[in-house]
């Protein structure tokens, strides 16, 4: 008999201690239903009961109206809907199944940690008791009885509220064999992202440190804050502590941390360096952030990981509407290359912009303004002998010590259709610079002004053609000639040293990087591009371009794509399959076609692999800084040997000189509860480092407890 029933009257001792939020009555359904006696109900055969929000299935229960007990027999579940199941053989509950006496059980926490215990007691609401306790997240079938690790203890007690799991006599193992005895532990259940404790430790071993070991602390110290205190010991004598502390807000984060050391790379040296980061929100579309980092010497990132070939540091205040842009920004730049000198760099500026389009009633098209305040400065002012050969446009001397600008750019342009579907625009632009310089040497003015107007007429013919299987090809030649003034100026090249030829500013009024130079003279900007699509989800696209001026106004440095009357050819093609395969080249060759810069991408995705690869040349210029070509090739792979184990190989390799920059070679292998990377690393010397160095590193991840939930196909899916 089906039987189904709101327990009434006979609900009220079981539940006259529930909170007023749960319902007042229990349901329960049962394939047979009887009353034995005046305070016996018997339900059995697919029994579910609702308690509130806890739900009950079982073979047998047994209510008692007259103490409110519950004799349960299994196989039962019980979930309280918290994401915590329990799963036993019998039972003795009460108080609505608050309390109670569980045996032979099995506490599975958000279907990751799971707990086998000869006994279990619900104390209460908040507290469950374990006894002779085995957990792990590691899932045991048949062929694989013994989990990779486990945790056995005499004694566990979980803590609902804080969301903690309390060990007493606890014996961690790997494998089956015991590892570690810890009288007491703690550990959060796998439903907690944030619990203050330690994090996975970082074993390593390298030339500079020798076997060293890290061991973050993770520390909760509110909602919204947090602190990670990381020790770093080495067994060359490396001592050091890395902190960083975190912090979110309502309308915005905060992060700043650092380290500091003493080591034997540099013995009796303190070492460090600090860093503070932060973005937020002030209302009305206005961002104010900040990224900031700061250290003692040139080679401390370096030793610690943290490599990098220049820093940047800035403060900026910033509004984007959809119209208009404003940004005021400080920044610092900060060389890490051994032999260079930031005192004697530009490396201190500051910036306002504030740009906005419009509409042009009347007239058509589109106008644009652009207004600019930069200033930059050295610490210590740039002599003659450290410049490169000068170019036309140079003058030889110190460099000045500090350079402002007031730069305003007024533009417009209207695009219309002509006969044929030539699309036709005509536009102008003029830029108005002020300059003011301190402690020039006389090389260079103090102030100085400059005015350069430019007009301009572009035609696009855009060509479509569809062929057989779908497949579409776009041609579209483009033909932009521009005329602007002529002038060459005696002002120094700051921020404009490597002007480059791309996609981006083929068709473009001035290739500087900055107003510090403006591009002028009669010229055409000439370009063609294809695009070749299929219904099958491959494209690829081909552009060739140029630039022929009436005459060299030598703007430009000799050996730079930009300089002649004629500048290089610009080619770039890139292709895009959906099979996972990315490649793009972009190259530039002389009128006699000769090779002078190539930069070559390949990135391949497959369901088992990762490939990405890229290839670089570039020709000596002693302008830019560059007194060799430069030659390199990089590549890092990955590879699923199965379904738990990836290898992964990378290299640079200096192909100019013959010799490696950078190798490595890692393992990883993961599953349902153990993460485990191993990787070897050899960096060789470089522009910021004069030593080779070789780093072991190794990393062990617990699964299924706290922040690391399992991710991984389980050992036992194809059992």
């Amino acid at each position: 008999m089906l039987g189904a029933v709101g327990l009434g009257p006979w609900a009220q001792p079981v539940l006259a201690q529930t909170n007023a939020q749960e319902a007042r009555f229990a349901t329960l359904v049962a394939d047979e239903l009887r009353i034995d006696g005046a305070d016996r109900l018997v339900a059995q055969g697919n029994v579910e009961a609702l308690f509130g929000t806890t739900r009950l299935q079982a073979r047998r229960v047994v209510y008692n109206r007259r103490d409110g007990s519950l004799q349960i027999d299994g196989p039962l579940v019980l979930n309280d809907g918290r994401e915590v199941i329990i799963l036993a053989d019998q039972a003795e509950m009460s108080d609505a199944l608050r309390r109670g006496l569980i045996r032979s059980a099995r506490v599975v926490f958000d279907e990751q940690l799971q707990i086998a215990a000869h006994s279990v007691e619900r104390l209460d609401g908040r507290f469950t008791e374990m006894n002779n306790v085995i957990a792990s997240s590691c899932e045991i079938c048949a062929q694989r009885r013994t989990p990779l690790w486990e945790i056995r203890a005499r004694r566990v007690v979980h803590d609902e509220m804080e969301q903690q799991v309390y060990f007493e006599n606890a014996q961690f193992r790997m494998f089956g064999l015991p590892l570690a005895y810890i009288p007491r532990l703690r550990v959060p259940d796998p439903r907690l992202q944030r619990a203050s404790g330690f994090l996975s430790p970082r074993f390593s071993i390298d030339t500079g440190h020798g076997v060293g070991l890290r061991t973050p602390y993770f520390l909760v110290l509110s909602q919204d804050r947090d602190l990670t205190l990381t020790p770093f010991l080495g067994s060359k004598g490396t001592q050091a502590l890395e902190f960083r502390y975190r912090q979110a807000f309502a309308s915005g984060r905060l992060e700043f941390g650092g380290l500091v050391a003493r080591d034997s790379i540099r013995p009796g040296t303190t070492r460090g360096f600090g860093y503070a980061e932060g973005e937020f929100a002030l209302g009305r579309g206005y961002t104010f952030s900040f990224n900031l980092i700061q250290p003692t010497d040139k080679r401390v990132l370096d030793d610690y990981d943290r490599g990098a070939a220049r820093l940047t540091s800035d403060i900026t205040l910033q509004q984007v509407r959809r119209d208009a842009r404003m940004r005021v920004q400080l920044l610092q730049f900060r060389s890490m290359r051994l032999n260079d000198a930031n005192a004697t760099l530009p490396n201190q500026v500051g910036q306002a912009v504030l740009e906005r389009r419009m509409d042009v009633p009347g007239l058509g098209g589109v106008a644009g303004f652009r207004l600019e305040a930069h200033v930059h400065q050295r610490r210590q002012a740039l002599g003659a002998a450290a410049l490169p050969a000068a170019t036309p446009s140079m003058t030889t001397g110190a460099r000045p010590r500090r350079i402002g600008r007031l730069s305003l750019d007024l533009d417009w342009r209207r695009d219309t259709v002509l006969p044929w579907g030539v699309l036709g625009a005509v536009g102008g632009q003029v830029g108005l610079d002020q300059f003011s310089l301190s402690d020039t040497g006389g090389a260079f003015p103090n102030s100085a002004t400059r005015i350069t107007p430019n007009l301009m007429a572009e035609l696009r013919w855009p060509l479509v053609r569809s062929g057989a299987n779908a497949v579409t090809h776009v041609i579209e030649p483009v033909a932009q000639v521009i005329w602007g003034r002529d002038r060459l100026d005696s002002l120094p090249h700051e921020g404009n040293r490597m002007p480059e030829l791309d996609e981006g500013n083929l068709f473009s009024y001035d290739r500087f990087a900055s107003r510090d130079s403006r591009e002028g003279g009669l010229r055409a900007n000439l370009g063609i591009s294809w695009t070749r699509r299929d219904a099958d989800g491959w494209s690829s696209t081909l552009t060739l371009g140029r630039i022929w001026r009436q005459r060299d106004p030598g703007q430009f440095a000799s050996a730079t794509p930009l300089s002649g009357a004629q500048s290089d050819w610009f080619i770039a093609g890139s292709i895009d399959t959906l099979i996972g395969l990315q490649l793009s080249n972009r190259s530039v060759f002389t009128s006699d076609f000769r090779l002078q810069r190539t930069a070559l991408e390949l990135d391949w995705t497959s369901e088992n692999y990762t490939i990405s690869t890229s290839y670089m040349r570039i020709i000596d210029n002693p302008f830019e800084g560059r007194l060799r070509s430069a030659s390199e090739w990089s590549f890092d792979g990955t590879r699923d040997i199965d379904d738990f184990w990836t290898a992964r190989v990378g290299w640079r390799y200096d192909i100019a000189r013959n010799r490696a920059a950078r190798a490595m070679v890692g393992l990883g292998y993961e599953n349902e509860c153990l993460r485990m990377a191993i990787g070897i690393e050899r960096q060789f010397a470089s522009a910021t480092s004069v030593d080779d160095r070789t780093s072991l590193g190794l990393s062990v991840d617990i699964l299924g407890l706290g922040g690391n939930p399992s991710r991984a196909r389980s050992r036992c899916n194809d059992i």
